[in-house]
């Protein structure tokens, strides 16, 4: 009689199993499309063996645990990844929406305004008392202008841009850290005595582990409990088991428009400025754009504009004008600021210029009708190397720091695009190790359907046979 019910427990045994197993894969599938989801497998093991009359006999089996299909190198080597890949990715789509200020096919560029410019004033030269010469001369100066400052405030504007992007992301990963926190402190809960892994939530850190890592630069090691502990950028403690540190935004001293990224360690109380410690992730990128990229655009544009503007108003103060100005000389053609870095926005056509052309000076000499000496010297100034230390001209100028940045466009959509493949082969070889078949998980339905029916098999047989031992006492 034991014996039977021995055999019936091991049919029952067999059942629990199956049912495990059809429940693992049936989790599975319904998990296959969600991302960081990694394959589980139940571990069968054998019961130890039971001894009756001198002879061991086997004793069924049992499910060890659920375990997940997971390799922590892949795993480190995504997040080592996603941290170039965060800090390329968002350093090429800043830098194409830079390079979409200077494209012609949005507006005319400084170059082109410029071009314009001089030419109207080839025109000058060839007619220097002609009204509608100098009113187109007047004119294309509005145009050159209001090129600069166009050019100036939309890189304001950008920088703010990337400066709001910043703080989004950081109150994100704010989120992301604190959930992370919490995930730590419900796995120690749930795996504490139970010698078992908490497969899905340890899925969820892992996602949002990548989440952050992507956005900042991280490194991190689980503890003995498996609790992750997770640092940033100067070894500052972002997680540590079920504590965590806090992201916040202090006004720049030198710029109150952009943000410098404080943090709150819960190790010392100290609050850091990590501004410029940060050094992966989308946030290293987008300071990058922020601080260093575009100021130098904007302080190459003010550069240009005012040496060119104050080299122009040199040569016009030596001339004289026309009508009521034929006898007076002196006069600037632009207001140029004082301050180089605010050249651009600040630069305009004196008003003398524009309540009256007759104010342009052509003439070298007062009262001479038909001299154009300086409405010469004004058009060669076009070819005049006046920047770059004597080196280039203004154009030239232009060209070069507009080609330095098209390069840089270049060769970050590059090493964005290598960052792009590698993190593609490393996400393959995530899934070869961790990714859900649906072909294979229906085979392992079939197989633990055959399985259940055998075990049903097995306790319907011994049911049968106590029924013939209980049949034999009557």
């Amino acid at each position: 009689m034991p014996t039977l019910y021995h055999s019936l427990s091991m049919g029952q045994q067999g059942l629990m199993v199956s049912r495990q197993g059809v429940d693992t894969t049936g989790h599975n599938i319904a998990n296959a499309q969600v991302e960081g989801y990694s394959r589980q497998k139940i571990n069968i093991k054998q019961r130890d063996p039971l001894e009756r009359n001198g002879i061991l006999i086997g004793n069924g089996v049992y499910v060890g645990n659920v375990s997940r299909s997971h390799d922590q190198f892949i795993e480190n080597q995504i997040n080592q990844t996603k941290q170039s890949f965060g800090e390329t990715s968002a350093k090429s789509d800043g830098l194409s929406q830079l390079e979409i200020i200077f494209s012609p096919e949005q507006s005319a560029s400084v170059t082109d305004e410029m071009t314009t410019f001089f030419s109207a004033l080839g025109d000058l030269a060839m007619d220097p008392e002609d009204f509608t010469i100098r009113t187109n001369v007047v004119e294309n100066a509005k145009n050159l202008t209001q090129a600069f400052r166009t050019v100036d405030s939309a890189l304001v504007r950008q920088q703010g841009d990337f400066n709001n992007n910043i703080n989004n992301k950081l109150l994100s990963t704010n989120d992301t850290i604190q959930e992370i926190a919490g995930l730590n402190v419900r796995i120690r809960t749930l795996e504490t005595g139970r010698g078992q892994e908490a497969n899905d939530l340890r899925d969820n850190r892992d996602r949002l582990v990548r989440d952050l890592a992507n956005v900042i630069d991280i490194h991190y090691y689980e503890d003995k409990d498996g609790m992750m502990l997770i640092r940033g950028p100067r070894e500052t403690t972002l997680v540590d088991r079920g504590h965590f540190a806090k992201f916040s935004l202090r006004p720049n001293a030198d710029n109150p428009l952009n943000s410098d990224i404080m943090i709150s360690d819960y190790n010392d109380g100290n609050i850091k400025n990590i501004t410029r410690d940060i050094s992966g992730g989308e946030i290293a990128g987008l300071i990058d754009l922020r601080d260093n990229i575009v100021p130098g655009l904007q302080k190459k544009n003010n550069e240009m504009a005012h040496a060119f503007a104050s080299r122009f108003n040199e040569v016009h103060r030596q001339g004289f004008g026309h009508g009521e100005y034929a006898s007076t000389t002196g006069r600037n053609f632009f207001e140029v600021p004082d301050d180089v870095n605010s050249a651009a926005l600040n630069l305009f056509v004196t008003n003398d210029i524009l309540n009256s052309q007759d104010a342009i000076s052509a003439a070298s000499t007062a009262l001479a009708p038909g001299d154009n000496v300086i409405a010469n010297e004004l058009s060669r100034l076009k070819s005049e190397k006046m920047l770059g230390a004597g080196q280039v001209t203004a154009n030239e100028f232009y060209a070069d720091y507009i080609g330095v940045l098209g390069l840089e466009v270049v060769r970050s959509e590059h090493l964005n695009e290598a960052n792009k493949i590698l993190m593609a082969d490393l996400e393959v070889r995530r899934e070869a190790v961790a990714g859900v078949s649906l072909d294979e998980e229906a085979t392992n339905l079939l197989k633990w359907q055959s399985n259940f029916t055998a075990s049903s098999k097995v306790i319907t047989t011994v049911d049968e046979m106590l029924e013939t031992v209980l049949s034999l006492k009557r």
